[in-house]
């Protein structure tokens, strides 16, 4: 995973990431690689879709129909993870030459923000959508107000999780900045639906031997400009033996913690430590 380390927290081009994925990928050397993509249903989340898609499925997934290859792909409101869905997409990829040796199955997750320039600096939140302003990602925007569909509930649900206040830290002025707010929100999203896909595959036992790496990113989007990510953190779950063995090295899941700034233009996210970190 150390290959992976570099890209967490620090705003790189969409091209960069999966190409580093790629990378990992063959230099593990795992005899059959499968796909996972968890996204939002957003129209602007199409550019994302296709990067992965061109630096990293089409080099190493296996042929699905002539030589086309694709992903399992799960977009949704918010780029909720569906509990169950990686068993499925799992046993697709479990080949005959998995079942005699082991397939790395890489989960990428991308929650989305906006972000757009201002004389006081980059702002999050809002899109210049076919004319007009636009709330991006609106299914997560929508969480702070009286929208009650029922992907909008899941996702307050999901984010008060362990009784914990992350609305309402995010919500608050003095504990998160406004022009953060939107951000924060996209990185706390990622981070929770990847641990709903990590707690999955520790419940269950694959089909063939598997080596999962999950990794929870953020699209920045443009109006006028290529869209970037943020990579939040990285799962590594050991299934090809025995118990699970899991690692996480990223960001965590308290809001209050995080702390942006821009370096050259680009965003960097760390973690504020608490006392006792080590």
């Amino acid at each position: 995973m150390t290959s992976l380390s570099p890209l967490v927290g620090v705003e790189s081009t969409l091209g960069r990431v999966a190409g580093a994925v790629r990378q990992f990928a063959e230099d593990l050397g795992a005899p059959v690689v499968g796909g996972f993509q968890i996204c939002c249903s957003d129209e602007v989340e199409r550019e994302t879709a296709e990067a992965f898609d061109r630096y990293f499925v089409r080099e190493l997934l296996p042929a699905l129909k002539g030589d086309r290859r694709a992903a399992f792909l799960l977009a949704n409101l918010g780029a909720r993870y569906e509990w169950g869905a990686l068993r499925i997409a799992e046993e697709h990829f479990a080949t005959a030459t998995s079942r005699h040796a082991y397939k790395l199955l890489v989960v990428k997750l991308n929650t989305h923000v906006a972000v757009r320039n201002t004389p006081e600096g980059p702002v999050y939140g809002t899109l210049n959508r076919y004319g007009e302003s636009s709330a991006c990602c609106g299914a997560l925007a929508a969480v702070f107000e009286q929208v009650q569909l029922p992907a909008i509930r899941e996702l307050r649900e999901q984010f008060a999780h362990g009784d914990a206040r992350r609305l309402e830290v995010l919500g608050d002025p003095g504990r998160v900045a406004p022009r953060y707010r939107a951000l924060f929100t996209a990185i706390t999203g990622a981070w929770l639906q990847a641990g709903r896909v990590a707690l999955d595959v520790r419940e269950f036992y694959p089909a063939s031997p598997t080596v999962f790496v999950v990794l929870p990113c953020v699209t920045i989007n443009r109006s006028d400009d290529a869209d970037s990510e943020l990579v939040v953190g990285q799962y590594g779950i050991d299934r090809t033996s025995g118990e699970p063995a899991v690692k996480y090295h990223g960001l965590g899941g308290d809001p209050a913690r995080y702390r942006a700034r821009h370096e050259q233009g680009r965003l960097v996210v760390v973690e504020e430590e608490e006392p006792g970190d080590a």
